[in-house]
């Protein structure tokens, strides 16, 4: 059993065979439902344990490479894909503080058209009413010194995008994020090296710790423990994030179980305990925002290495179902995306510091599922549907017409069958001819949604309006994989605002 404010990790269980732990409540998964949950119900009293499947990285052990930041913090090294036509990058976070520890640090409130819809035709009623989320995410702005980028530490490929954007005549604006004193090194989705950004690791989980919590790091969950009908605890193993190997095992009872492990794991871990629920839809209704990027030349220097990885974006086409944001990335990965072999290629890395990069999202109608795969692995079935790529299309269009308007020189489109360079807007009006299919395109898939939804009735949804699985009393789910929708704006803030409203009625507050 570890003490108030301790982290554990593998290295210290080595030499156990077994670690038993009791509490209130245990809390399964650190990133931005389970940390402030954490902070929540710590601070209400409870006695709360949290356990990570991923390890703590502190700031000393940080590097500026995109490579150890993969090794450190991402879920399968930064290679976990969904497959359907064609294979998508799924990204996630595997560390303490979760995903927070390496998206771009982008903070939105859920749109009041997706809140209404969730109320309306999902009957969410006044489960979670507007004005508490609203009350709690002015909480959550001061806790986690959200604001917008400062312009010292905006950074040249985020006042471009602005750029284009005033020579097109729309809506745009610097972004909202979770960072303090921000160091502009562009190393967001590294974890960032400085701990400036207020990600779950630097914020809500210390606080939870220094009101008592206990965090056990290394440590899968693997199985409910139940008594008299209820979920009464977790048992787990200690895992090497690097190896794999197997260490000790861990017991964890409580009087409730809070499952905030994202939208691909949760729904795991009940499948793995033979929960499906009366409506059969766990692992089901998977919906994410996949997205695609642009890159573009300019005469002007550009250098993505300084300044906020993600710091403008324009919400100009939301009903349009698309989002513009920039998008800095290292050059480790950046060359991925180039074009070009040999020579070719080396130039173009040579003028790396002259390529901006920024991306469209979409808000997507598909629906995926994720079920165990083969001896124990992870199925993941996601992609872009023909109505996605037809979006993407226009969003690609538009973002060219903000690059050449903001003075780019040429782009990389990055589309199989448009060419490698486009060096006016008429060439990318080629698009038009382009099929409908998504193996043409690069892309990726983030801010995952919907496989244990939330919901009045056990016949169409996974869990109650409180955040308990139907018939499975003790076990509560309160990430995002209860909601029945995606949300077309990047979901952490809502996601950590939803976990904090219904921790508030779990601790009776």
């Amino acid at each position: 059993m570890s003490e108030p404010g301790e982290i554990i990790h593998i290295g210290d269980a080595r030499a156990m065979k077994r670690i038993e732990d009791h509490c209130d409540v245990v809390i399964i998964g650190t990133g931005a439902a389970g940390a402030p949950a954490a902070r929540v119900l710590a601070a209400a009293g409870l006695d709360v344990v949290m356990l990570e499947e991923g390890p703590f990285v502190p700031l000393e052990v940080r590097r500026h490479d995109q490579w150890t930041g993969f090794k450190q913090a991402w879920r399968d090294v930064g290679f976990q894909v969904a497959q359907a036509k064609g294979v998508l990058p799924i990204l996630q976070g595997r560390s303490v503080g979760g995903s927070t520890t390496i998206n771009g640090a982008i903070v939105h409130r859920v749109p009041e058209k997706i809140h209404a819809r969730w109320v309306d035709e999902f009957g969410w009623g006044n489960a979670v009413p507007m004005k508490d989320l609203d009350r709690i995410y002015d909480r959550l702005d001061v806790e986690l010194s959200v604001a917008p980028a400062p312009e010292p530490a905006r950074g040249q490929n985020n006042r471009l995008m602005g750029a284009g954007g005033d020579a097109l005549g729309i809506r745009h604006n610097v972004i909202q994020r979770n960072v303090i004193g921000c160091r502009a090194t562009a190393r967001c989705l590294q974890a960032c090296p400085t701990g400036r950004k207020q990600s779950m690791d630097v914020t809500l989980i210390p606080q939870a710790m220094r009101d008592g919590a206990r965090l056990y790091a290394t440590c899968r969950a693997e199985r409910f423990l139940r008594a008299a009908g209820r979920v009464t605890g977790v048992e787990g193993v200690f895992v090497d994030p690097i190896t794999g190997e197997r260490g000790p095992e861990m017991v964890v009872h409580a009087k409730r179980v809070l499952v905030a492990a994202s939208a691909i794991q949760s729904p795991l871990l009940l499948l793995a305990n033979g929960i499906r629920g009366r409506s059969k839809q766990v692992g089901r209704r998977l919906q994410a925002h996949p997205g695609v990027s642009i890159m573009a030349t300019f005469d002007e220097p550009v250098d993505m290495w300084f300044g906020a990885t993600q710091g403008h974006e324009t919400t100009h086409w939301w009903d349009e179902k698309m989002k513009f944001e920039s998008v800095g990335v290292p050059l480790e990965v950046g060359a991925a995306r180039l074009p070009g072999f040999g020579r070719e290629l080396m130039h173009r890395i040579a003028d790396w510091g002259h390529v901006a990069q920024w991306g469209v999202q979409v808000r997507s109608d598909f629906m995926g599922r994720v079920r165990r795969g083969l001896f124990g692995g992870t199925s993941i079935r996601y992609g872009f549907s023909a109505q996605d790529i037809a979006i993407i299309k226009i969003g690609l269009g538009r973002l060219a017409e903000m690059a050449f308007g903001a003075g780019a020189t040429s782009l990389y489109p990055g589309v199989h069958g448009l060419p490698d360079v486009v060096t006016s807007i008429d060439e990318m009006r080629a698009l038009d001819d382009v099929p409908n299919d998504p193996r043409l395109f690069h892309g990726i898939a983030s801010h995952l949604f919907g496989t244990t939804i939330m919901g009045p009735d056990p016949a169409t949804s996974v869990v109650g309006l409180d955040g308990q699985v139907h018939d499975v009393p003790g076990l509560y789910v309160l990430d995002s994989s209860l909601y029945p929708t995606n949300m077309g704006v990047n979901p952490a803030h809502t996601i950590s605002a939803i976990s904090w409203h219904l921790a508030e009625r779990i601790a009776g507050v």
